[in-house]
């Protein structure tokens, strides 16, 4: 994909995560630092989902799509599989007027006749 070929032009140099300060936000979405990933490795953390779940990094809007690499890079651990729908979320208005579409009666299917 065009990401990934980015990525691999444009990527992070290897070991960059080893001089990044504690006060580095890492991921914007929830505001975590480096300093933070940093202590759930000390807190027993071995991989970037574990860091996740005790940091809430990755969990933002982004979904990790822009700090995954980050955190990767801090922790010294490779990058956790993006487990992502393949379909994008849908709105609850969409739902709804769909619901009021299949309802409303001029919208059922009328009985054939002869049928009871």
């Amino acid at each position: 994909t065009a990401a990934a070929a980015l990525h691999a032009l444009h990527g992070p140099p290897a070991h960059w995560g080893e001089g990044v300060p504690d006060d580095t936000v890492i991921c914007r979405c929830e505001e975590v630092t480096a300093g933070a990933v940093r202590e759930a490795l000390t807190l027993g953390a071995g991989d970037t989902r574990t860091v996740k779940l005790l940091t809430r990094a990755g969990m933002g809007w982004c979904q990790g799509r822009m700090c995954a690499p980050g955190v990767a890079a801090v922790t010294g651990c490779p990058p956790a599989p993006a487990r992502r729908p393949f379909a994008r979320p849908v709105p609850l208005g969409v739902l709804a007027a769909q619901h009021h579409r299949t309802t409303s009666p001029e919208h059922r299917p009328r009985p054939e006749e002869g049928s009871p």
